[in-house]
């Protein structure tokens, strides 16, 4: 019975060899972070409870934990040692736990970290489904497992689809020494870097190596030919087994192989390239495979060709049988019926694809297995047969495309019903996952196919399968608005928490994730069944930034934000760091009717965000006209500033909303007030070239003399953009011509019509200018005291 020290934390005040490291007492907390350091918590007063004790529950078959006394810790953890007095035997009891429950007894004392770090294991289990390690504690995984152990026979690390040809190197180096065997199945980033790293070091010890189902292992790696480094050089004299089934290894490679590793007696190399050329390179095989190939392809499945030909290939074998040959081919004809079943046909895009050429390295040809092909073209009919065929023998029903689908996912992938029930039933894993980690469950929900869902659900497929995103089978399914999946998902996840499941249930993160999927996709009674049937609320934060209702207010769902808000979605909701609030995103994103719902429901018209900008000023940037026309009845206030001074007004002319503009003027908006650079609505229309906003801001009452802080007028502006028709309106608003806007149409030269219109206006406002200084400086001429009325009359004249 394996025991878990996950909680087990001593906590006495004498030190000995079984104490922790630490003087003071130091009680772990219960972390979902399995392989890092577990967070400790000093405790200050020794009377209180401080260690958790651990309970086995009848009913549920898990670990119930509950408080204790802080001197049951020590006590257990001393009765454990003090029970098992053998250390051959208490280092056997240690061999049959997990990875992660050694790293958690290394925290526990130094006498515990001692034995692990000389522990010696058989089998050091890292792999995928029956240990701990998941892609996200991969890493600390390894770190962990590098202070740890004294040797290590057997490294299993498959189904580690993030395990790097780094990482592969790392752990075999740190047990190289005693390394026997080396399982690293089914991992997609190992390539021929990591199995050259192996098998071109020096090992006394090493017996087997599996990389089997590693697509990026093909062996081109080693067939350059110029360089050493790329060569196989290595030396292994106890070398007997190299697995590279479904792999991408040629027949080149295969024979290198063979030649270097005289002592193998067991090369496996089935569903590769180097399977099917050792067909096609023998006459008798080579028949087989077209005529398996014209089988397949045809479905010829009311004849009874198949037998025939595996009768037929039966008698080559035993014909084979004792002859000398490579260990390739003793390893191909003592794997029977397999070797023809699992021999990879060619797919291409037309049905017909009888290729015979042994370089078939075409665009659009893909190598799979017959029931791979089957599944693939939908051939449904041939799969009772080739299950039939495949019986009693080691038929690997795991064999995948150049995608990574296996035969389930391909007929889930194409909904083939029957195909997938036979398959199912046949013992197919139902968590077989591609090369993007999509898993049958996951493709069986994106596309809404309740039978399959309902028939994967029942083989027991895990539902927290995530994909290269995140994404799990319920997201999929949320995403693509298919409601009856999701509340089968739901009722799957409801019935694991009673029975108390803890492999394969969803954790909130996923849930949260299919919310806002669903939100994102506008189905309103996917959003509405997660929150009534998950304890998710409408105020949930995806990657704590953003919330259901912003997201719904983005897309423009109606429904939706109705909805949300009756669950009791806040309205004022604003993302942290800077971000804008609901409000502000449906106004830049002109959604009037749910601009009308969060003002309703009691979101600030006037809110400002970081830069002091509103709802009304972003409606005014996008235009929006009936969201302004919303918000002003709102109580917006129409001649707010942001930090730079920008008004609604500026903003609409700016971005040359004549009818917005338009309609601001009509409702009051200030003409005149000028930014922080002293810009005006005026000028920056004037500026940007829209003639309609700035024929209609002077009309409105705008004054076409105000200039910037720095003395830019309006015409400067249009003059500086060669507008002349801005122009002219503007001399005819009383726009008065100075010497930079003379300066600056003289700079372009393809403005002589500007440059003359402005040089005639400059130099009649000057003389008119001249003439009213000339007349305004003579003086009055003084009336004399004494004189007739006819020399009053001629100085008149004069």
């Amino acid at each position: 019975m394996k025991r878990s020290f996950q909680h087990v934390s001593p906590a006495k005040s004498d030190v000995d060899e079984s104490e922790p490291v630490a003087s003071t007492a130091v009680a772990s907390s219960h972390d979902t972070n399995l392989f890092g350091r577990a967070r400790k918590h000093r405790v200050l007063c020794r009377s209180k409870p401080s260690t958790l004790e651990v309970h086995p529950t009848l009913n549920t078959g898990h670990l119930a934990f509950s408080r204790m006394s802080p001197l049951a810790a020590p006590r257990k953890c001393g009765d454990l040692e003090a029970n098992i007095k053998e250390e051959a035997l208490l280092c056997l009891v240690l061999s049959f736990l997990n990875v992660r429950d050694h790293q958690t007894i290394r925290q526990t004392s130094r006498s515990w970290r001692r034995r692990l770090q000389t522990l010696d294991l058989d089998r050091l289990d890292l792999s995928a489904k029956t240990s701990p390690v998941c892609t996200r504690t991969l890493d600390r995984a390894c770190q962990g497992v590098l202070q740890s152990y004294s040797r290590v026979r057997r490294l299993d690390l498959s189904g580690q689809r993030s395990l790097t040809d780094r990482d592969l190197l790392v752990l075999t180096s740190s047990f190289w020494a005693h390394l026997e065997e080396i399982v690293a199945e089914d991992c997609l980033e190992i390539s021929d870097f990591g199995l050259l790293a192996v098998l071109n070091a020096q090992s006394l010890r090493l017996r087997s190596v599996s990389v089997r189902r590693c697509k990026r292992v093909t062996g081109e790696l080693f067939a350059a030919q110029t360089s050493p480094l790329k060569q196989l050089t290595g030396s292994h004299p106890s070398l007997t087994s190299l697995n590279l089934d479904d792999t991408s290894v040629s027949r080149d490679f295969i024979s290198r192989v063979e030649a270097q590793f005289p002592t193998l007696q067991s090369l496996n190399a089935l569903h590769t390239p180097a399977h099917r050329s050792f067909f096609q390179q023998n006459p008798t095989l080579n028949a087989l495979l077209r005529e398996l190939q014209l089988l397949v392809s045809n479905e010829l499945v009311d004849l009874p060709l198949l037998p025939a030909l595996l009768d037929e290939f039966n008698r080559w074998c035993s014909g084979r049988r004792g002859r000398e040959g490579g260990v390739f081919e003793r390893t191909l004809v003592a794997s029977g019926a397999r070797a023809l079943l699992d021999v990879p046909l060619l797919l291409t895009g037309s049905d017909d694809s009888n290729v015979d050429s042994p370089s078939e390295a075409e665009d659009g040809v893909a190598l799979m297995s017959p029931l791979l092909y089957a599944c693939a073209r939908g051939r449904t009919r041939l799969l009772p047969v080739i299950l039939a065929a495949g019986n009693g023998t080691a038929f690997d029903l795991e064999n995948t495309d150049i995608d990574g689908h296996s035969p389930l996912s391909l007929a889930v992938a194409n909904g083939l019903t029957e195909a997938t029930r036979l398959l199912v039933r046949a013992g197919c894993d139902v968590n077989t996952r591609s090369l993007s980690l999509e898993s049958p469950l996951y493709l069986a929900c994106e596309h809404g196919w309740d039978v399959l869902v309902d028939m994967l659900l029942d083989a027991n497929a895990q539902r927290d399968c995530a994909v290269a995103g995140g994404a799990t089978a319920l997201c999929a399914a949320a995403k693509n608005g298919h409601r009856s999946t999701v509340l089968r998902l739901l009722a799957a996840e409801r019935q694991a928490e009673d029975e108390a499941q803890v492999r394969g249930r969803m954790a909130k993160r996923q849930l949260v994730q299919a919310l806002f999927l669903a939100c994102e996709g506008g189905h309103l009674f996917v959003v509405s069944d997660l929150l009534l049937l998950t304890e998710l609320d409408a105020n949930v934060l995806m990657d704590e930034n953003v919330s259901p209702l912003y997201l719904a207010c983005q897309m423009g769902y109606e429904a939706i934000v109705s909805l949300l808000l009756e669950r009791g979605a806040n309205p004022a909701f604003r993302r942290p760091n800077g971000g804008v609030s609901c409000l502000y995103i449906a106004a830049q994103e002109g959604h009037d009717q749910i601009v009308r719902l969060l003002l309703h429901a009691g979101a600030d018209a006037h809110a400002k965000m970081d830069d002091m900008s509103t709802a009304l000023h972003i409606a005014a940037r996008m235009g929006r006209k009936a969201v302004s026309r919303t918000l002003l009845r709102y109580g917006a206030r129409l001649d707010d500033q942001t930090r730079s001074g920008l008004t609604a007004l500026y903003i609409a002319s700016e971005e040359g909303h004549a009818k917005l503009v338009e309609f601001l003027l009509e409702v009051g908006a200030a003409r005149d007030i000028q930014t922080v650079s002293g810009a005006t609505a005026l000028f920056a229309a004037a500026h940007r070239g829209h003639y309609t906003v700035v024929e209609a801001l002077l009309l409105g009452g705008a004054s076409a003399t105000v200039s910037k802080h720095n003395g830019m007028s309006p015409l400067d502006a249009a003059t500086l953009v060669g507008d002349i028709k801005i122009a002219k309106l503007l001399l005819r608003f009383g726009a008065r011509v100075g010497g930079l806007a003379l300066h600056l149409a003289e700079r372009r030269r393809d403005a002589s019509d500007l440059q003359n219109m402005l040089r005639t206006r400059y130099y009649t406002q000057h003389f008119a200018q001249g003439v009213t200084s000339n007349v305004t400086s003579i003086p009055p001429t003084p009336a004399p005291t004494s004189t007739t009325a006819s020399e009053n009359e001629t100085t008149r004249v004069r």
